[in-house]
């Protein structure tokens, strides 16, 4: 009751408050049962309410003492009993009978509170971590409606230069110049083209099978293509190759973005190599991309794919876009700190693939 009032009447104790104010409560009412019967008194239940406030609002190893404390204190109360007259010899059994049952009932009422109060942290940790991953699917499709938004907005003129281009063909004699811009236009095209397949797969909810071999090579080839100034060493460490990852389109762009948020993390520092490799286990398929990196706190990294930072050093949203890509697909990405070196490491389920497995 102490505790109660001095919650209700100024701001919530520190722990340490708490546990000596429930001590001094348990000693309080021993006290009072000491000089009103001792282990007679029937009101030995009042001291069941400081042990359910240790387990609801004390770690467990203070919640601890303060039941130990309250037991020892009413199993000193039986040497506070007469013992000469006969009828108090007749009553002592049941006198005992009630510290028994009090120890019982603490020791129950402990188990059942703190089981409680972990499944209401787990539970409130699970809406907290739900709230977080809604938040940062509202804001992918926020970013999802612009990017549709903006490539809408861009074939328009494409189709415009296509046309101007074809023209001045036909006109005159091509040159090194115009060929340049038709070789950069087509690209342009093409990843328009591939925008639109993977809208389509994303909106049918239409998943392919993707070689494990051929990934790695369509990784290299769009890493070269992205970032040809970005030394980056390759590692292919699997001798089996008869294992295929299922998920639709937007499986290689989030595994080249990541590896791309790598080489621009390298950037400006003295050793820019970045490492790429690959290997299996018996049910898994790991990524791993190793890159130099200051200035990126543990903090940042355990916030990484979660939330949308603000970065210039490779760690923004395209982490998160990544992150959400990768766990679609019952996948997981994970960043640590080795060293100097940021290591970021995707695992995504294997399927084995038979000869007569169809496409």
């Amino acid at each position: 009751m102490m505790l109660l009032i001095v919650m209700l009447l100024w701001r919530r104790p520190s722990p340490r408050q708490m546990l000596f104010l429930l001590l001094a409560e348990v000693l309080l009412v021993n006290t009072l049962i000491a000089i009103n019967g001792a282990a007679s008194n029937p009101f030995n239940a009042v001291l069941l309410l400081p042990v359910v406030l240790a387990f609801m609002l004390l770690s467990w190893l203070s919640a601890a003492m303060v039941l130990s404390v309250s037991i020892a204190f009413q199993i000193s109360q039986l040497w506070l009993l007469p013992r000469h007259a006969d009828h108090a010899a007749m009553m002592l059994s049941h006198y005992y009978g009630m510290v028994v049952g009090f120890v019982l009932t603490a020791v129950l009422v402990a188990v059942v509170v703190w089981y409680l109060r972990q499944r209401l942290a787990s539970r409130e940790e699970a809406i907290h971590q739900l709230r977080e991953r809604q938040l940062r699917n509202e804001q992918l499709l926020a970013i999802g409606t612009a990017a549709a938004q903006l490539t809408h907005d861009v074939a328009t003129p494409v189709q415009s230069m296509r046309l101007l281009i074809d023209e001045i063909k036909e006109q005159q004699t091509t040159s090194v110049a115009l060929t340049e811009l038709d070789v950069q236009l087509q690209r342009v095209e093409q990843q328009l083209r591939n925008w639109r397949e993977v809208a389509d797969d994303v909106r049918e909810s239409r998943l392919r099978p993707y070689a494990i071999k051929q990934l790695w090579h369509s990784l290299q080839h769009l890493l070269l293509l992205a970032r040809p100034e970005t030394p980056i060493r390759w590692h292919w460490l699997i001798t089996a190759e008869s294992r295929r990852i299922y998920a639709d389109g937007t499986l290689l762009p989030a595994l080249s973005n990541i590896i791309i948020n790598a080489c621009e993390a390298a950037q400006g520092q003295a050793d820019a190599l970045v490492h790429v490799s690959a290997n299996t286990t018996d049910s898994h398929w790991r990524l791993k991309i190793e890159n130099p990196a200051n200035g990126v706190s543990p903090d940042l990294l355990l916030q990484l794919g979660f939330r949308l930072l603000p970065s210039d050093g490779g760690h923004g949203v395209g982490a998160v876009l990544t992150n959400a890509t990768i766990e679609k697909f019952h996948g997981e990405v994970n960043w640590c700190r080795e060293g100097d070196m940021i290591v970021t490491l995707v695992e995504l389920p294997l399927e084995f693939h038979a000869e007569n497995h169809s496409d």
